[in-house]
Protein backbone atom coordinates (compact mmCIF):
# COMPACT_ATOMS: atom_id res chain seq x y z
CA UNK A 1 0.00 0.00 0.00
CA UNK A 2 1.88 3.29 -1.21
CA UNK A 3 2.40 5.66 1.89
CA UNK A 4 0.99 9.36 1.23
CA UNK A 5 3.68 11.35 -0.77
CA UNK A 6 3.86 14.93 1.23
CA UNK A 7 5.14 18.03 0.17
CA UNK A 8 5.93 21.16 1.42
CA UNK A 9 4.58 24.37 -0.15
CA UNK A 10 8.14 25.63 -1.11
CA UNK A 11 8.76 22.37 -2.91
CA UNK A 12 5.72 22.70 -4.66
CA UNK A 13 6.82 25.93 -5.50
CA UNK A 14 10.66 25.04 -6.63
CA UNK A 15 12.49 25.14 -10.02
CA UNK A 16 11.77 21.25 -9.58
CA UNK A 17 8.42 20.99 -8.02
CA UNK A 18 6.75 17.22 -7.82
CA UNK A 19 4.28 15.73 -10.03
CA UNK A 20 0.73 16.68 -9.09
CA UNK A 21 -0.53 15.52 -12.22
CA UNK A 22 -0.15 11.69 -11.77
CA UNK A 23 -1.48 10.66 -8.31
CA UNK A 24 -5.18 9.60 -8.16
CA UNK A 25 -6.16 11.95 -5.58
CA UNK A 26 -4.49 15.82 -4.54
CA UNK A 27 -4.83 16.93 -0.92
CA UNK A 28 -3.90 20.43 0.66
CA UNK A 29 -3.16 19.89 4.15
CA UNK A 30 -3.36 22.23 7.25
CA UNK A 31 -3.12 21.53 11.11
CA UNK A 32 -1.51 21.68 13.99
CA UNK A 33 1.40 19.86 15.79
CA UNK A 34 -0.63 16.25 14.63
CA UNK A 35 0.67 17.15 11.40
CA UNK A 36 3.53 18.67 11.51
CA UNK A 37 6.23 17.78 14.82
CA UNK A 38 5.43 16.14 18.59
CA UNK A 39 8.70 16.22 19.60
CA UNK A 40 12.39 18.00 19.13
CA UNK A 41 13.65 14.69 18.81
CA UNK A 42 13.07 14.90 14.85
CA UNK A 43 14.99 11.11 14.32
CA UNK A 44 11.82 10.14 16.57
CA UNK A 45 9.21 12.66 15.34
CA UNK A 46 6.33 11.51 13.28
CA UNK A 47 2.71 12.96 12.61
CA UNK A 48 -0.69 11.69 11.02
CA UNK A 49 0.23 12.42 7.57
CA UNK A 50 3.83 10.82 7.49
CA UNK A 51 1.98 7.12 8.16
CA UNK A 52 -1.04 7.84 5.90
CA UNK A 53 -1.01 5.32 2.74
CA UNK A 54 -3.46 4.58 0.31
CA UNK A 55 -4.77 1.63 -2.26
CA UNK A 56 -3.96 4.23 -5.19
CA UNK A 57 -1.31 7.28 -5.48
CA UNK A 58 -2.05 9.91 -3.15
CA UNK A 59 0.29 12.74 -2.62
CA UNK A 60 -0.49 16.14 -0.26
CA UNK A 61 0.75 19.72 -0.17
CA UNK A 62 1.22 20.14 3.89
CA UNK A 63 1.21 24.13 4.77
CA UNK A 64 1.72 23.08 8.73
CA UNK A 65 5.24 23.25 9.77
CA UNK A 66 6.93 22.91 12.93
CA UNK A 67 5.86 26.50 13.43
CA UNK A 68 2.77 26.01 13.69
CA UNK A 69 3.13 23.80 16.90
CA UNK A 70 0.46 24.98 19.42
CA UNK A 71 -1.02 27.62 16.57
CA UNK A 72 -4.74 27.78 16.86
CA UNK A 73 -7.17 27.22 14.22
CA UNK A 74 -7.65 31.34 13.20
CA UNK A 75 -3.77 31.29 12.86
CA UNK A 76 -4.06 28.02 10.05
CA UNK A 77 -6.80 30.03 8.50
CA UNK A 78 -4.24 33.22 7.70
CA UNK A 79 -1.22 30.86 7.07
CA UNK A 80 -0.80 32.37 3.51
CA UNK A 81 0.20 29.15 1.81
CA UNK A 82 -3.12 27.30 2.76
CA UNK A 83 -4.83 30.59 1.33
CA UNK A 84 -3.13 30.98 -1.28
CA UNK A 85 -3.40 27.40 -2.30
CA UNK A 86 -7.03 27.27 -1.51
CA UNK A 87 -8.60 30.62 -2.98
CA UNK A 88 -5.64 33.21 -4.12
CA UNK A 89 -3.53 34.03 -6.45
CA UNK A 90 -2.14 30.44 -7.00
CA UNK A 91 -5.30 28.53 -6.14
CA UNK A 92 -5.50 24.73 -7.63
CA UNK A 93 -8.25 22.22 -7.25
CA UNK A 94 -7.64 19.95 -4.30
CA UNK A 95 -9.74 16.22 -4.48
CA UNK A 96 -10.07 16.52 -0.92
CA UNK A 97 -8.47 19.22 2.11
CA UNK A 98 -7.55 17.61 5.03
CA UNK A 99 -7.30 19.34 8.73
CA UNK A 100 -5.99 18.74 12.06
CA UNK A 101 -7.60 20.90 14.12
CA UNK A 102 -9.09 21.70 17.70
CA UNK A 103 -6.38 19.37 19.64
CA UNK A 104 -3.93 22.43 20.39
CA UNK A 105 -6.46 25.14 20.66
CA UNK A 106 -8.04 23.11 23.81
CA UNK A 107 -4.23 22.62 25.14
CA UNK A 108 -4.18 26.57 25.06
CA UNK A 109 -7.13 26.40 25.89
CA UNK A 110 -6.95 24.54 29.22
CA UNK A 111 -3.91 26.45 30.03
CA UNK A 112 -5.80 30.02 30.38
CA UNK A 113 -5.01 30.81 34.01
CA UNK A 114 -7.64 31.95 36.88
CA UNK A 115 -5.89 35.48 36.59
CA UNK A 116 -4.45 37.29 34.40
CA UNK A 117 -0.94 38.97 34.40
CA UNK A 118 -2.40 41.71 36.50
CA UNK A 119 -3.79 39.99 39.06
CA UNK A 120 -6.99 39.93 37.50
CA UNK A 121 -9.67 37.34 37.77
CA UNK A 122 -10.09 35.88 34.59
CA UNK A 123 -13.61 34.76 33.85
CA UNK A 124 -15.07 31.38 33.49
CA UNK A 125 -16.54 32.35 30.30
CA UNK A 126 -13.17 32.49 28.76
CA UNK A 127 -11.19 29.71 30.22
CA UNK A 128 -11.80 25.76 30.34
CA UNK A 129 -11.39 24.96 34.31
CA UNK A 130 -12.37 26.38 37.70
CA UNK A 131 -11.22 27.33 40.53
CA UNK A 132 -11.46 24.76 43.91
CA UNK A 133 -14.10 27.84 44.82
CA UNK A 134 -15.73 26.79 41.88
CA UNK A 135 -16.59 23.48 41.71
CA UNK A 136 -19.51 21.26 41.20
CA UNK A 137 -20.50 18.44 43.55
CA UNK A 138 -18.24 15.63 43.70
CA UNK A 139 -21.77 13.43 42.37
CA UNK A 140 -20.80 15.47 38.46
CA UNK A 141 -17.63 13.60 38.21
CA UNK A 142 -15.17 15.52 35.93
CA UNK A 143 -17.69 17.84 34.40
CA UNK A 144 -17.53 19.29 38.20
CA UNK A 145 -13.85 21.46 37.40
CA UNK A 146 -15.15 22.65 33.88
CA UNK A 147 -16.37 25.78 32.92
CA UNK A 148 -19.24 25.32 31.07
CA UNK A 149 -19.40 28.70 29.57
CA UNK A 150 -15.77 27.92 29.19
CA UNK A 151 -16.86 25.31 26.85
CA UNK A 152 -19.60 26.88 25.15
CA UNK A 153 -17.13 30.41 24.01
CA UNK A 154 -14.70 27.59 23.04
CA UNK A 155 -17.50 25.50 20.72
CA UNK A 156 -18.35 29.34 19.14
CA UNK A 157 -14.96 30.12 18.40
CA UNK A 158 -13.89 26.85 16.51
CA UNK A 159 -17.18 26.65 14.50
CA UNK A 160 -16.61 29.89 13.75
CA UNK A 161 -12.90 29.31 12.46
CA UNK A 162 -15.11 26.33 10.72
CA UNK A 163 -16.86 28.63 9.22
CA UNK A 164 -14.40 30.19 7.44
CA UNK A 165 -12.12 27.34 6.42
CA UNK A 166 -15.62 26.45 4.21
CA UNK A 167 -16.07 29.79 3.41
CA UNK A 168 -12.38 29.63 1.48
CA UNK A 169 -13.31 26.22 0.15
CA UNK A 170 -16.02 27.61 -1.73
CA UNK A 171 -14.22 30.99 -2.87
CA UNK A 172 -11.49 28.90 -4.87
CA UNK A 173 -11.77 25.86 -7.47
CA UNK A 174 -11.81 23.36 -4.86
CA UNK A 175 -15.70 24.47 -3.62
CA UNK A 176 -17.59 21.90 -3.33
CA UNK A 177 -14.72 19.73 -2.34
CA UNK A 178 -14.57 17.27 0.95
CA UNK A 179 -12.86 18.53 4.23
CA UNK A 180 -11.74 16.04 6.43
CA UNK A 181 -11.00 16.17 10.54
CA UNK A 182 -9.90 13.88 12.81
CA UNK A 183 -10.37 13.64 16.50
CA UNK A 184 -7.91 13.05 19.32
CA UNK A 185 -6.79 10.24 21.21
CA UNK A 186 -6.73 10.48 25.30
CA UNK A 187 -4.14 11.71 26.22
CA UNK A 188 -2.39 11.45 29.55
CA UNK A 189 -1.69 14.02 31.70
CA UNK A 190 1.97 13.43 32.99
CA UNK A 191 5.41 14.80 33.10
CA UNK A 192 6.72 14.40 29.80
CA UNK A 193 7.56 17.20 27.14
CA UNK A 194 8.53 17.92 24.14
CA UNK A 195 12.41 18.90 25.07
CA UNK A 196 13.50 22.10 25.13
CA UNK A 197 11.09 23.88 27.94
CA UNK A 198 7.74 22.48 25.40
CA UNK A 199 5.53 21.13 27.58
CA UNK A 200 4.10 19.08 29.37
CA UNK A 201 0.67 20.85 28.65
CA UNK A 202 -2.02 19.30 30.69
CA UNK A 203 -0.10 18.18 33.53
CA UNK A 204 0.81 22.00 34.66
CA UNK A 205 -2.72 23.24 33.97
CA UNK A 206 -4.59 20.95 35.90
CA UNK A 207 -1.74 21.30 39.20
CA UNK A 208 -2.60 24.98 38.42
CA UNK A 209 -6.26 24.93 39.19
CA UNK A 210 -5.10 22.28 42.48
CA UNK A 211 -7.36 18.81 40.67
CA UNK A 212 -6.83 15.98 41.80
CA UNK A 213 -3.62 14.04 40.43
CA UNK A 214 -6.12 11.01 40.70
CA UNK A 215 -9.04 13.02 38.67
CA UNK A 216 -6.47 14.07 36.24
CA UNK A 217 -7.09 12.03 33.40
CA UNK A 218 -10.82 11.75 33.62
CA UNK A 219 -10.74 15.13 33.76
CA UNK A 220 -8.44 15.45 30.29
CA UNK A 221 -10.80 12.59 28.54
CA UNK A 222 -13.76 14.48 29.32
CA UNK A 223 -12.43 17.20 27.78
CA UNK A 224 -10.80 15.41 24.94
CA UNK A 225 -14.46 14.03 24.50
CA UNK A 226 -16.47 17.11 24.58
CA UNK A 227 -14.24 17.96 21.66
CA UNK A 228 -14.89 14.70 19.63
CA UNK A 229 -18.63 15.53 19.97
CA UNK A 230 -18.05 19.54 18.72
CA UNK A 231 -15.89 17.82 15.37
CA UNK A 232 -18.57 15.36 15.31
CA UNK A 233 -22.09 17.21 15.53
CA UNK A 234 -20.39 20.26 13.00
CA UNK A 235 -19.69 17.55 10.09
CA UNK A 236 -23.19 15.99 10.88
CA UNK A 237 -24.31 19.57 10.09
CA UNK A 238 -24.48 19.56 6.50
CA UNK A 239 -26.46 22.86 6.09
CA UNK A 240 -23.97 25.23 8.07
CA UNK A 241 -20.38 22.68 7.11
CA UNK A 242 -21.44 20.88 3.73
CA UNK A 243 -19.35 17.89 2.82
CA UNK A 244 -17.45 18.20 6.16
CA UNK A 245 -16.56 14.69 7.50
CA UNK A 246 -15.29 13.52 10.70
CA UNK A 247 -12.67 10.47 11.77
CA UNK A 248 -13.11 9.34 15.55
CA UNK A 249 -9.76 8.57 16.52
CA UNK A 250 -10.47 7.65 19.33
CA UNK A 251 -12.19 4.43 18.01
CA UNK A 252 -8.86 3.32 17.25
CA UNK A 253 -6.67 1.16 20.11
CA UNK A 254 -3.95 2.65 20.94
CA UNK A 255 -1.50 1.70 24.36
CA UNK A 256 -1.92 4.57 26.47
CA UNK A 257 1.13 5.83 28.40
CA UNK A 258 1.45 5.24 32.29
CA UNK A 259 0.77 8.49 34.57
CA UNK A 260 4.26 8.85 36.70
CA UNK A 261 6.37 7.79 32.87
CA UNK A 262 8.41 11.02 31.72
CA UNK A 263 9.43 10.30 28.59
CA UNK A 264 7.98 7.22 25.79
CA UNK A 265 5.26 5.39 27.18
CA UNK A 266 2.53 2.87 25.32
CA UNK A 267 1.29 4.41 22.19
CA UNK A 268 2.43 8.02 23.34
CA UNK A 269 6.17 9.74 22.96
CA UNK A 270 5.44 12.88 25.51
CA UNK A 271 2.22 13.52 26.63
CA UNK A 272 -0.21 15.05 23.51
CA UNK A 273 1.88 13.23 20.95
CA UNK A 274 2.02 9.78 19.48
CA UNK A 275 4.95 7.48 18.86
CA UNK A 276 5.50 6.65 15.47
CA UNK A 277 3.48 3.38 15.90
CA UNK A 278 0.62 5.29 17.62
CA UNK A 279 0.29 7.63 14.74
CA UNK A 280 0.30 5.00 12.12
CA UNK A 281 -2.59 2.88 13.88
CA UNK A 282 -4.73 6.10 13.42
CA UNK A 283 -3.81 7.48 9.93
CA UNK A 284 -3.82 4.10 8.35
CA UNK A 285 -7.67 3.82 9.68
CA UNK A 286 -8.39 7.51 8.82
CA UNK A 287 -6.51 6.78 5.23
CA UNK A 288 -9.17 4.57 4.52
CA UNK A 289 -12.29 5.93 5.16
CA UNK A 290 -10.83 9.14 2.97
CA UNK A 291 -10.66 7.19 0.36
CA UNK A 292 -13.75 5.41 0.19
CA UNK A 293 -15.35 8.89 0.51
CA UNK A 294 -13.14 10.10 -2.65
CA UNK A 295 -13.99 6.75 -4.16
CA UNK A 296 -17.45 7.76 -3.88
CA UNK A 297 -17.69 10.70 -5.26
Amino acid sequence: MPKLDVYSPKQLFSNEPPDMTSPAYRLLAEGDSWFSIGTLNLLSNSNLLSEMAFNKSVCAINCASPDDTLARVCQMNADPNFTDLMCGRRARWWDAIVMSCGGNDLIEAVGTPATDDSGQPVPPTTRLLLTQAEWGPAALGAQRYISDAGWQTFCTYLRANLDHTIEMREQGPSHGQPVFLHGYAFAMPRPAGAGAGRGPWLLPALQRYSIPEAEGAIVAKELLSRLRTLLAESAADATRFPNLHFFDSTAVPLQPALPDATGVSGDWINEIHLTRIGYRKIARAWSTEIEATLSNA
